[in-house]
């Protein structure tokens, strides 16, 4: 791992130059970017429901940045949490309890503060979908896998042990509503900051992560350029509920 890690933070400290060097092209693009993206509500709705079934009830929590959060779905139902467990509902006649504890603009070191302020977690799966603004935020590769550490172990403290499923990170090299060369910044930091949360992800005994990397695709993004749109949760939560099930 650490040898692995040493070579993404060489790139990172390379893209780090290559950055300042462009920096009053990039920084122009971000603050246009700002102005015209179109920004879009999350559900209103209570962020929690149960779903009834014949079998042993099942727990789960959704935590993260927007696409957990929900932005530009109407109900906490049709988010990536809400359809996990309607999958898993159907196909294994569980009752499952879930839970949405998300928010848009959130980076890695916002989640871990927000965790903190939880006394434990009651849950036999936690879905975690986060990295998106560390990569608009260009957050260190090493800070970035301290933190995913922390998260971690802040899920696990008191002896608990539920089945902890990460997302890949949002693919933001991807997103339409950004501009070249902001875009390939970005993806170029995506790539770093998947590639750290890989080595982290097969070093822990605690945590899993998604294979399933959706492709390209305005289908796949809401109106905004940005956000995925109800085709993407779709195909991401069966996904989802299928790796638990495997995982059970």
């Amino acid at each position: 791992m650490q040898y692995k890690s040493f070579s993404i933070y060489i790139r990172a400290i390379l893209g780090y130059f290559l950055i300042v060097l462009f920096f009053p092209l990039l920084w122009m693009q971000g603050i246009y970017l700002k102005k015209v993206v179109q920004r879009l509500p999350t559900p209103t709705d209570s962020p929690f429901g149960v779903l009834k079934g014949n079998k042993r009830e099942f727990q789960i929590l959704g935590i993260g940045e927007s696409p957990m959060a929900g932005v530009g779905i109407s109900k906490h139902s049709e988010t990536l949490t809400g359809l996990t467990a309607l999958r898993l509902n159907q196909s294994m006649d569980f009752q499952v309890n879930w839970k949405v504890m998300a928010q848009n603009g959130l980076t890695i070191n916002n989640l871990n503060l927000l965790l903190g302020e939880e006394t434990s977690f009651d849950a036999d799966l936690i879905l975690v979908s986060i990295g998106g603004n560390d990569v608009f935020n260009l957050t260190a590769p090493w800070v970035w896998e301290r933190n995913l550490i922390r998260c971690i172990k802040i899920l696990v403290r008191d002896g608990r042990k539920p089945m902890i499923l990460f997302s890949p990170l949002p693919c933001v090299g991807r997103f339409p509503a950004i501009p070249n060369p902001l875009r390939l910044v970005f993806g170029y930091w995506e790539l770093l900051l998947q590639t750290s949360l890989s080595i982290v992800m097969n070093s822990m005994e605690d945590a899993y992560l998604l294979e399933e990397r959706f492709p390209d695709g305005k289908e796949f993004f809401m109106d905004d350029g940005i956000h995925p749109s109800e085709l993407a949760y779709k195909l991401w939560s069966e996904k989802l509920a299928s790796t638990t099930i495997e995982m059970m």
